[in-house]
C-alpha cells in the first residue's frame, strides 16, 4: 500500500472518527443557550473540528506524506473560509 492511500485512509478515519451527534443536537442545556446566541450551530461546530484537526495535523502528524500532509492542511483552511463566508453571506 502506498503512503498516498495510508495518508488518506488515515485522513478519512479521523473526519469519520468524529462524533456526528455534535453536528446535529446540543450535547447539553448550555449548548442550547449557546444554539441561540451563536446562530447556525452546525456550522460553528464543523469549523471548531475542522481546526482542531487542521492543529492535529500540523502539530502530531509524524511527516509530510510527499505533500499529501500539506494539500490536506490547504484543503482544511479553504472548507473553514467557506464555511466562513457562509456565515458572512447570512448576514447580508
Amino acid at each position: 500500500m502506498n503512503l498516498r492511500r495510508i495518508f488518506v485512509t488515515a485522513a478519512m478515519a479521523a473526519v469519520l472518527a468524529m462524533p456526528m451527534s455534535s453536528f446535529a443536537l446540543p450535547q447539553d442545556k448550555d449548548d442550547k443557550h449557546e444554539e441561540k446566541r451563536e446562530g447556525h450551530p452546525v456550522i460553528h461546530e464543523a469549523i471548531r473540528q475542522l481546526e482542531h484537526t487542521k492543529d492535529e495535523l500540523e502539530h502530531k502528524a509524524a511527516k509530510d506524506f510527499h505533500g499529501h500532509k500539506a494539500l490536506a492542511i490547504k484543503s482544511i483552511n479553504e472548507a473553514i473560509a467557506h464555511l466562513n463566508e457562509a456565515l458572512a453571506s447570512d448576514k447580508e
